[in-house]
């Protein structure tokens, strides 16, 4: 009996040979919950790559996840930082680049051959994706849908504007901007479909941008109207501010308007193009938190799987100015305002995310998994 006891029971070999394929065999939906509860790109990456299957249940779910958290640049153009944990990613951004910047999913690099060209690519694809841009001053820059337009703020033509150009082209298109906008062309971004700007606020008709002489600028809040109250309390363009537009990732998809303190107090405020005016916001959603930085802010949905690394109802900030002001580049210079206690504090990053040659520069990165 013993006998026929011990030639039933599985070998310790077979044992291991059927966990292993129930592992691999995990259906794509329960992969998604496990990534769901993966907030951080790199792993994500990780899971995907243990075997074919799971690569592949990875790829169907991909548009279902939540966003993964962004990463924030460093002085060393090759080394990025993760959010909240602080592990460092080594990135190729471009050999000969002689300075670089990110903005939203973007690094844009100004070539050191003697031109001046400007190199956007994307460092998760193949540098064979790299768009050419003419040279100029630019200070924010914006891939419009599809990658065959792109928007930039900066100095055009001695003015300070928008302008739009096609990747390969000599020279950008810019839009006229309109007298009461001349120096206070703060911000511009994407939301749903539309480029926007930040002066009195306007939309672009991306369809007619970048055709010389198309008229693209229509102007959505603040037109031909006495400016109220609260726009003269709140919005007075003053140098001890900053100002982010930031498409918010709530239902409803609300165009919102941040204004930091020196990072020690933040104002919303919310787009209403019906009426045409700016209204106040005193809180986020839930699951809503807001990432502002120096050239490029996004709203992100949080998660539970996030624990206590990001919390809805807060704005996380990499604010250059905010990082001067507490003392230099320690890791703690990052700060989050929480839209419930209205109260700032720093974020101290593990130890060792940050060494001598490799500096926080208050930008943030926002990878995309669709990019893997």
């Amino acid at each position: 009996m013993e006998d026929d006891a011990m030639a039933a029971r599985p070998s310790k070999r077979t044992r291991t040979s059927t966990a292993a394929r129930g592992w691999s065999n995990l259906s794509s939906e329960i992969c998604g919950v496990i990534l769901s509860r993966v907030p951080a790109l790199a792993d994500r990456a990780r899971f995907r790559s243990v075997c074919r299957q799971w690569r592949h249940a990875a790829r169907q779910q991909w548009r279902l996840l939540p966003p993964a958290l962004p990463w924030l640049t460093t002085s060393h153009k090759c080394v990025f930082v993760g959010f909240p944990d602080g592990a460092r990613l080594s990135l190729p951004v471009h050999i000969h680049a002689r300075s670089w910047e990110a903005f939203d999913r973007w690094i844009l690099c100004r070539a050191g051959d003697g031109d001046g060209h400007l190199l956007l690519r994307n460092p998760l694809l193949s540098e064979d994706t790299s768009m050419v841009l003419p040279s100029a001053w630019i200070g924010r820059i914006v891939v419009c849908p599809g990658g065959e337009l792109v928007a930039a703020m900066g100095y055009f033509d001695g003015l300070q504007t928008v302008a739009f150009c096609r990747p390969g082209a000599r020279s950008w298109s810019p839009a006229p901007p309109s007298p009461e906008d001349a120096d206070q062309l703060l911000e511009i971004a994407l939301h749903r479909g539309k480029l926007y700007d930040r002066g009195t606020l306007c939309a672009y008709d991306l369809a007619a941008a970048g055709e010389p002489g198309a008229s693209v600028r229509l102007c959505i809040v603040g037109a031909d109207r006495p400016t109220t109250k609260a726009e003269a309390r709140y919005l007075l363009v003053t140098e001890r501010e900053r100002y982010y537009l930031v498409p918010s990732p709530s239902r409803g998809g609300r165009l919102l308007l941040v204004r930091s303190k020196w990072g020690e107090s933040f104002d919303v405020f919310e787009a209403d193009e019906a009426s045409g005016q700016w209204s106040e916001v005193t809180s986020l959603e839930d699951d809503e938190a807001l990432f502002v930085g120096a050239h490029g802010s996004r709203g992100l949905q949080t998660a539970s799987s996030h624990g206590g690394g990001v919390r809805g109802n807060r704005i996380y900030f990499a604010d250059e100015r905010y990082r001067q002001r507490i003392g230099g580049d320690n890791p703690a210079s990052l700060g989050v305002y929480d839209m419930d206690t209205k109260t700032t504090s720093g974020i101290g990053l593990p130890r060792g995310s940050f060494f001598d040659d490799c500096k926080p520069t208050g930008s943030w990165l926002f990878p995309s998994t669709a990019d893997l």
